[in-house]
């Protein structure tokens, strides 16, 4: 799942500060915790990945 920054933090799991604006790829527990603590938002996939993957 891929999650945006909304809020600058510092990620214990990745070792380094997560700037806000910059796209993370986790798991969904990982998305769950993360959007829980107000820190990301789910954000969808590009339409132009979407059509690939149906296509």
């Amino acid at each position: 799942m891929k999650v945006k920054c909304i809020k600058r933090y510092s990620d214990v799991k990745l070792k380094k500060i997560v700037e806000v604006g910059e796209i993370l790829d986790v798991d969904d527990e990982r998305a769950e915790h993360l959007i829980h603590e107000g820190v990301a938002e789910i954000t969808k996939e590009t339409e132009k990945s979407a059509g690939k993957e149906k296509g």
